[in-house]
């Protein structure tokens, strides 16, 4: 069986959408009280599209963007986080892991003090 360009891209938004799905679940399990939220569809697709665009290639960033989306959204579009993202040189993908680590590093600094 042979797929058109049509056919392939149509299988791949579906294969995107039950993804991101997948992951909404994961997210609901792990955080109750965003499961009922009714934004939180629409936002994980719109997060899920930015890594993409930014050139994302990984799962584990790609789910750690998408749970950080589900925490605090728009994070991505907070014009610190954006230029940082898109600054040329390092990937986007390792960026935003080192977004990561500096936050985690903050917050275990914040543990240790208190």
């Amino acid at each position: 069986m042979q797929l058109t360009d049509e056919q392939w891209k149509l299988l791949k938004v579906y294969e995107d959408r039950n993804y991101v799905d997948f992951i909404r679940g994961h997210i609901g399990r792990d955080y109750p009280a965003l499961a009922d939220d009714p934004t939180l569809r629409e936002r994980l697709n719109a997060a899920f599209a930015r890594t993409k665009e930014l050139g994302f290639t990984h799962d584990g960033p790609i789910v750690d963007f998408l749970y950080m989306e589900a925490g605090d959204p728009g994070f991505y579009k907070m014009p610190a986080v954006a230029a940082w993202l898109n600054k040329p040189d390092v990937p986007a993908e390792q960026r935003f892991e080192m977004l990561l680590q500096g936050t985690r590093k903050k917050q275990q600094e914040m543990k240790e003090q208190n």
